[in-house]
């Protein structure tokens, strides 16, 4: 968002909510249109470049999986406090689990939902722990991702005593034969809670994203931290892909800049304007059918070429579906397929809204969210 200078739609009054903007996600500052003309030899020797690092990122993935096919891995469970990073609240009790180079914790009374996930794989963390006076058992243990100040501390309760060596013993050894450590990767660091998300490399979203898909934002700034404040979400912007069997995915959005576009996602990531956001999210939009995604895919295209507006006055006039700002839009095409009510206002929707730390999207006719995947644009770097 940004600050609104010239937005006339429906005599807005002058009030801090008209004065935030949802900024386009394309950065045209850092990369021009003449970038994208006939490639020269030395832009296909970078395309080339480009193509084996991916090549290579999957075969390193495909590794990762046949060694945890491969070998037996052992799993530990079991109830630890978290020491709270905050002086006024108490440590809580929280379920955690060792398996497959990753420390899992969960709220206590829901084990469905981890609220950390730390993958040794694909982030190096520094370990240290305390042990007891007697040297019987383990006191505590700290994780901390390097490249953060980030520290994720454990207190062993006296009913995890027995187990705490073989905890600390599996953390190291998970640690050691990590390709995080053995390769020195920090990407994950750099993003904001990192830990509370699934991550997926950005060449995986090319070959995976589909219509209806999406990204949802984290952007860097005062500006966007006072919106956030008030919107009272860790999010701020919102697109969608489209996607067509004979092209590259789209980005479908509405910004303050230019109203409602559609470009290439490639284009996002060539000119490195995830470098403007704290994280982003990949959303997928699952149980749809081809034909749905097609239908899809036309009703965003009908919307292309109309303006921006973010407004009080939206929520007490009829829409007139000529203006949007992005959430708007992407629950507008939600529900022209069916999948948000009729009878819901599009406009009360924020980019929020959309993720899995935000209760109130269920979907209708089958169509679900996937889970919030944290993309990684640094892991090769």
């Amino acid at each position: 968002m940004q600050q609104n200078q010239s937005n006339q739609e429906d005599d807005q009054p002058n009030n801090i909510v008209d004065n935030l903007e949802f900024q386009s996600v394309l950065d045209i500052q850092n990369l021009n249109d003449d970038q994208f003309q006939e490639e020269t030899p030395e832009q296909n020797n970078q395309a080339s470049d480009a193509n084996r690092q991916e090549r290579h990122l999957h075969l390193i993935a495909h590794q990762l999986h046949k060694q945890n096919e491969q070998q037996p891995q052992l799993v530990l469970e079991g109830e630890f406090y978290k020491v709270s990073p905050h002086l006024l609240e108490t440590n809580s009790t929280y379920y955690c689990t060792l398996q497959q180079k990753r420390f899992t914790y969960y709220n206590i009374k829901n084990k469905d939902k981890p609220l950390g996930i730390l993958d040794f794989d694909y982030q190096k963390y520094i370990f240290s722990f305390v042990k007891s006076k007697d040297d019987q058992y383990i006191q505590s243990f700290i994780l901390q991702p390097e490249g953060c100040e980030k520290k994720f501390e454990f207190v062993v309760p006296t009913r995890t005593r027995d187990q705490s060596k073989q905890w600390v013993q599996l953390i190291q050894q998970y640690i050691y034969q990590s390709y995080g450590c053995q390769n020195n990767i920090t990407s994950m660091s750099r993003y904001h809670r990192f830990w509370r998300h699934e991550r997926i490399l950005d060449p995986q979203i090319l070959n995976q994203a589909q219509t209806g898909d999406l990204l949802i934002f984290r952007t860097r700034g005062t500006l966007q931290n006072l919106q956030r404040s008030i919107t009272r979400s860790d999010y701020d912007h919102i697109v969608m892909f489209l996607k067509n069997s004979w092209e590259d995915p789209m980005l479908f959005e509405s910004s303050n800049q230019y109203g409602v576009i559609s470009f290439s996602y490639k284009r996002f990531v060539k000119a490195k304007s995830y470098e403007n956001y704290e994280k982003i999210l990949y959303k997928p939009l699952l149980n749809v059918s081809e034909n749905d995604r097609i239908l899809m895919h036309a009703y965003a295209e009908a919307q292309i070429g109309k303006g921006y507006s973010l407004s009080m006055m939206k929520f007490f006039k009829k829409s007139t579906r000529k203006k949007f700002f992005c959430s708007e839009l992407i629950a507008y095409i939600y529900q022209l397929m069916g999948f948000i009510p009729e009878t819901e206002k599009c406009c009360s929707f924020l980019p929020g809204n959309f993720t899995d730390e935000d209760k109130r999207l269920d979907l209708l006719k089958n169509a679900q969210l996937g889970p919030d995947y944290i993309v990684d644009f640094y892991y090769l770097q």
